[in-house]
């Protein structure tokens, strides 16, 4: 691809990735719901946010309608975004700091590392994928005692 039209489509890879986080500062949920593709695949962090399609998707979305939630600030860091030869595919790694809050309390997932893979469909770069995870040799302590604290107990 020529470096002028790889530079917009960068671009605009780089600016879907960031809505799919940023929509949580203003809770446009129809802004969101046009970032995923009708058969998306979503997994977050634990096994409950899997996700195939999005009208599920739009089910699983729906506890971020509290208004006592509100995303606050995100960055992404060391993002890396490759392109098919084709240049109708993308796919990109990232380590995300994703802040919200709720009930005014702030909260912060931080260096989550998520991958996702978009494709250009109708003019439009959209996810059809996205993953976040933890390194194991980095899983923030409140997860390891929420969801591993009974591996480590004395049993009888």
């Amino acid at each position: 691809m020529e470096e002028k039209i790889m530079t917009t489509e960068y671009e605009a890879v780089k600016k879907v990735i960031e809505q799919s986080i940023g929509w949580a500062i203003e809770k446009d949920f129809d802004a969101m719901f046009r970032l995923w593709a009708d058969n998306l695949f979503h997994f977050w962090l634990v096994s409950n946010s899997q996700v195939v399609g999005l009208d599920n998707f739009k089910t699983y979305a729906e506890q971020w309608r509290d208004p006592d939630f509100r995303g606050t600030r995100f960055e992404f860091k060391d993002l890396r975004i490759e392109f098919s030869r084709s240049g109708d595919v993308a796919w990109y790694s990232c380590f995300l700091d994703d802040c919200g809050s709720y009930m005014g309390k702030e909260f912060c997932l931080e260096n989550v590392f998520q991958t996702g893979v978009l494709e250009k469909q109708d003019g439009c770069w959209i996810h059809v994928l996205m993953h976040g995870s933890y390194p194991v040799d980095k899983l923030p302590e409140n997860y390891v005692r929420k969801y591993y604290s009974n591996l480590f107990e004395k049993r009888d």
